[in-house]
């Protein structure tokens, strides 16, 4: 594998060769796809007043290198194509002559570990490792690059990783096979998977998603001030930078990874972007409603970025982790701002064009980083699929519609029918009182008669929800845990794999968490908060 990793920094190294005369952006490069049936941003550096010459698919594209030494093309949207060709750029005797170049769609990967996470420690990664033989598919792993300032270009590593004793290539377009993919996104390459195998369009996915990085970290600091709340959070960073100027470089100090990783590749033809996020938002400074509002300011960002106002984008909810709830911990586990985050997550896809969204939470694993991600790669391929490729897939998930508070009881009217994916009766639901304490609650279907034969006729789309506990309940909620109990799914034969997300009928909020430093009087006011919500 070391091996062929050299090999192939070598073969790439040798087949782009050109004076320091003629520079073009590294998301260039052998092996790559270029955007099918949209105008395609070509970029680099040269030379001032030198002309540039683009050549590809038939087409010549010209543009002069402007004073500040930059320069810009756009090629003429082109069809699909699954025939290598060569992109040759040239500047007056420099050239650089790219090879086996695919036209299809371009898909982002983003988000933090859990999408960074790589397939073969995915849960049957070494059968999709085996079977990735996939010409048509292209993979790139930006290096990850936290920066103060936005950077032009990013840079090629053949990295050593020495957590898992292994050399990662960061920042090349590699051809899909059993020894380029094993490193890469296991949750992005099963979506791209099935996306090629559906199409059999060329597929090329670049993952730029980071470990431990919270949303605002990919958001711009001028775009975060458009969010008044978010001013104290900068003014913290800056705090914490001024004592210790490496912090500057942190890949949380907001707008660093977008800086590093985004900023270089701004302005390139996409078909989308998957994200996949959250749990950093979910720690004991969490606060869902900046996150509700930061996580659609980052989806304008990023479609002003790439210059498409309705660029799709697909979210795939906070993931499962930590220890399960059961019944013997239910009460404990409902306060956790992990479900709240998802909350805002699925806002985001009720408020926004163009926004997809698959649930996560039904893993049932206790690490933070559950195994399960092809699951959730193909849960948000029937999105992509069923909305930007016309396959008549069911994707949207099931939601409440209105909640009718009975004696004794609350009935959920859904936006579809329901059943549980274990054929089990259906569990995860809590009742509270005025005292807001919730109880888990029994869950029956809607009964509005019956037959001929006199058997109950019931009404999938509506539950009725009660416990003896609670005698007067003012609120329900459904799968409201970090790792929760709860087996719904739509009724559908084909969307029996979408589970219901978590929801709830009442307003009673996480407290957000203050702007402060450390074991502060203010912080420990907001601890005790969080705490009074467990009991």
């Amino acid at each position: 594998m070391k091996r062929l990793l050299t090999f192939l920094t070598i073969a790439t190294v040798l087949t782009t060769v050109a004076t320091a005369q003629l520079k073009l952006a590294h998301i260039f490069d052998n092996h790559m796809v270029i955007q099918r049936e949209q105008s395609v941003r070509v970029w680099g550096w040269g030379d001032p007043d030198k002309e540039v010459v683009v050549e590809f698919d038939g087409q010549m594209q010209k543009s002069t290198v402007q004073q500040d030494g930059s320069w810009e093309l756009f090629l003429e949207p082109m069809q699909a194509n699954s025939t290598g060709q060569l992109f040759k750029v040239s500047c007056e005797g420099d050239a650089f002559v790219y090879q086996n170049v695919l036209i299809g769609d371009v898909w982002l990967l983003t988000g933090q570990s859990n999408m960074e996470f790589d397939l073969m420690r995915c849960m049957h990664g070494d059968e999709e490792v085996a079977s990735a033989n996939f010409q048509n598919i292209r993979l790139m792993t930006l290096p990850a690059s936290f920066q103060p300032e936005p950077q032009d270009d990013f840079i090629r590593l053949n990295e050593w990783d020495g957590w898992y004793g292994r050399y990662d290539l960061k920042g090349f377009w590699l051809v899909c096979s059993p020894q380029t993919v094993p490193t890469f996104s296991g949750m992005g390459y099963v979506f791209g998977r099935r996306l090629h195998m559906a199409t059999e369009i060329p597929i090329g996915m670049v993952d730029i998603s980071v470990g431990g990085t919270t949303i605002e970290a990919w958001i711009t600091r001028e775009k975060l001030l458009e969010v008044p709340a978010n001013t104290g959070l900068l003014d913290l960073w800056d705090k914490r930078i001024e004592l210790d100027p490496k912090k500057a470089n942190d890949r949380n100090n907001p707008g660093g990874p977008y800086n590093g990783m985004m900023a270089p590749i701004k302005g390139m033809a996409l078909k989308g972007i998957i994200w996949h996020q959250g749990f950093n938002n979910a720690l004991g400074d969490s606060r869902p409603k900046l996150y509700t509002k930061n996580l659609q300011l980052m989806i304008e960002e990023w479609r002003s970025a790439f210059d498409n106002q309705n660029l799709p984008f697909g979210i795939i909810e906070l993931s499962a982790g930590g220890q399960p709830q059961t019944l013997d911990n239910f009460q404990q586990t409902l306060a956790d701002a992990g479900t709240y985050i998802r909350e805002a997550q699925l806002q985001a896809y009720k408020d926004l064009p163009e926004v997809g969204f698959v649930a996560a939470y039904d893993e049932q694993v206790d690490w933070y980083h559950p195994q399960k991600k092809a699951v959730l790669g193909e849960r948000i391929a029937r999105w992509a699929l069923a909305e930007e490729y016309g396959y008549e897939f069911g994707w949207e998930p099931t939601l409440p519609v209105k909640f009718y508070i009975r004696e004794g009881e609350i009935q959920i009217e859904l936006s579809k029918e329901v059943r549980t994916h274990d054929g089990r009766p259906m569990y995860g639901f809590a009742l509270a009182g005025k005292d807001k304490k919730f109880y888990p609650a029994e869950v029956k279907y809607l009964v509005t008669g019956k037959d001929d034969r006199g058997r109950d006729i019931q009404d999938r789309k509506v539950l009725v929800v009660s416990t003896k506990k609670v005698k007067k309940p003012v609120a329900v909620r459904y799968a409201w845990a970090r790792n929760p109990l709860g087996n719904l799914v739509t009724q559908a034969h084909h969307e029996r794999v979408i589970p219901v997300p978590a929801f709830r009928s009442d307003n009673w909020d996480w407290p957000e968490a203050p702007m402060v430093e450390g074991n502060t009087e203010e912080f420990k006011k907001h601890r005790e908060k969080v705490r009074a919500l467990k009991k």
